[in-house]
């Protein structure tokens, strides 16, 4: 794949998550919107050299936590909120986090294709096609209560079987 072509869908999925950490540690907007920019520029320019055996949000996290430290130290005049290894502990809480974020999201997943075609076609219609319950109801010429209880034991089955999961996952770590 183009490297171009690579770029944008990777930076806009993750363009909302280092806005956020850049303002978890900057609280001037207008320092914020900037710091942004030079890391959205930066990130395209480096994205030659990301290496894609690592999480390009936890990438750019780590070029963002640079800049931030870099405007720091070049305006002497804004105090760092935070010392350097304090910024690094919030950067590895971070891909922590984006780490189990995957595994659930990978166990939810498998615990999907588990289920039975009807459950699945009733979760497309709630979640996907976003219909609401009385629609739904009537295309399945059902009740309401009905479709409201299917749901609401899909939901309890596919939350057992991703704590199942994930607790096997932990064991075999």
């Amino acid at each position: 794949m183009d490297p171009n072509n690579e770029f944008l869908p990777l930076f806009l999925e993750h363009q909302v998550a280092v806005r956020a950490f850049i303002g978890s540690l900057v609280r001037d907007r207008h320092t914020r919107d900037d710091l942004f920019q030079e890391v959205a520029l930066t990130l395209w320019h480096e994205f030659p050299r990301y290496d894609r055996a690592r999480s390009f949000g936890a990438w750019a996290r780590g070029i963002a936590a640079n800049k931030v430290l870099q405007r720091w130290h070049k305006d002497n005049r804004l105090p760092a909120p935070f010392p350097p290894d304090a910024i690094q502990a919030l950067l590895d809480a971070c891909e922590r986090g984006e780490q189990s974020e995957s595994y659930k999201a990978e166990a939810l997943e498998a615990c999907l294709e588990q289920l039975p075609a009807k459950s699945r076609e009733l979760l497309n219609l709630r979640y996907e096609r976003s219909l609401k319950l009385g629609e739904i109801a009537q295309r399945l010429h059902s009740t309401l209560d009905a479709v409201h209880k299917a749901l609401s034991r899909i939901r309890d089955r596919l939350a057992q079987c991703v704590e199942r999961r994930l607790a096997a996952t932990q064991k075999g770590s």
